[in-house]
């Protein structure tokens, strides 16, 4: 399993990977992809399209960033006009971008915010919303959006609310970044891997995925072995407020490990949809990367793909 809150730097790693294979429109295939049958997908009651088809588009698509962007913990301020059907929304610190400006030892995709613009305007076009996004201070974690009936954008500064706007400055400090849907879009990226370049390229992503995101892991475990890996199994499962489910054991230089059930599985039948084929990817080739980069290790035991439970093992060699 991948923490949610790793799908982010997956997901930048894995435009790089397309476009090492086809340039700048494979990734751009793919966020269309993307958009029209995830974001797009009518079946997934969190999706975009599910939104607006429940609440009609303009509330449709507050309901959807209401949703997503509180479990992303952004701080944004919004200033929502709903006699005029508008709302400006400026994303004061995006947890997402500020996690990849962070990282010393990746660099993210050079044009990876611009995805948020492709998915979400394909989507929304369909139910006469009009969307527009400012990434011109993306280096700051920091962006704008507006959207609005199509063909009525406001012709006003409608970054200052008249007395028929609702503003809404949502701060969330101390609010937990766990967006779980990004299991299911990370799964999904696995899927399209697959079916559009075959089953060995899942493998040589997720394996150069691993050694480049988890690269400070490893050296981690070069020095503190078995140990290290516990560790890190155990904190995965804490974020993922899963803990009881990881049952682990040290004996004789090898971390035997057992997982009752896949926390993602669950939470993916939840809305409705099924794992690919490729899932187990995450554990068995993700898990065996990073154990031969540390010097390690790793055998999958079991795995059951209904559950998601399995059994294996880390060890000295």
């Amino acid at each position: 399993m991948l923490s949610c809150t790793e799908f982010i730097p997956l997901y930048s790693e894995f435009f790089k990977f397309l476009e090492k294979r086809g340039g700048e429109s494979a990734v751009m295939d793919y966020w269309i992809y993307l958009s029209d049958t995830n974001i797009g997908d009518k079946t997934n009651p969190n999706s975009l399209a599910a939104k607006c088809e429940l609440y009609g588009g303009f509330e449709g698509a507050r309901a959807y960033w209401g949703h997503t962007l509180s479990e992303e913990a952004c701080d944004t301020y919004d200033i929502y006009n709903p006699k005029e059907k508008y709302c400006y929304s400026l994303m004061r610190y995006c947890p997402s971008r500020g996690m990849l400006n962070s990282l010393e030892h990746i660099e993210p995709y050079h044009n990876y915010c611009e995805h948020c613009k492709v998915i979400y305007s394909r989507v929304l076009e369909k139910y006469g919303i009009a969307f527009e996004r400012d990434h011109s201070e993306i280096d700051k974690a920091r962006c704008s959006e507006i959207y609005y009936v199509a063909g009525h954008k406001p012709n006003f500064d409608f970054t200052k609310p008249t007395p028929d706007c609702i503003v809404f400055d949502e701060k969330r400090e101390g609010v937990k970044y766990l967006h779980r849907d990004f299991h299911l879009i990370g799964d999904h990226a696995l899927r399209y891997c697959g079916e559009v370049y075959g089953d060995g390229a899942v493998i040589e992503f997720l394996d150069g995925y691993a050694k480049a995101f988890f690269s400070p892991r490893i050296e981690a475990m070069k020095t503190g072995g078995i140990s290290a890996v516990e560790a890190w199994l155990t904190e995965l499962y804490e974020i993922e407020e899963a803990s009881e489910l990881l049952h682990t054991k040290i004996e004789d230089g090898t971390l035997y490990v057992t997982v009752d059930r896949s926390p993602v599985i669950e939470y993916m039948r939840g809305l409705g949809k099924e794992p690919s084929k490729y899932y187990v990817e995450e554990t068995r080739t993700v898990y065996k990367s990073i154990a031969e980069a540390a010097g390690l290790g790793f055998t999958l035991d079991e795995y059951d793909e209904e559950t998601g439970r399995a059994k294996y093992r880390f060890y000295k060699i």
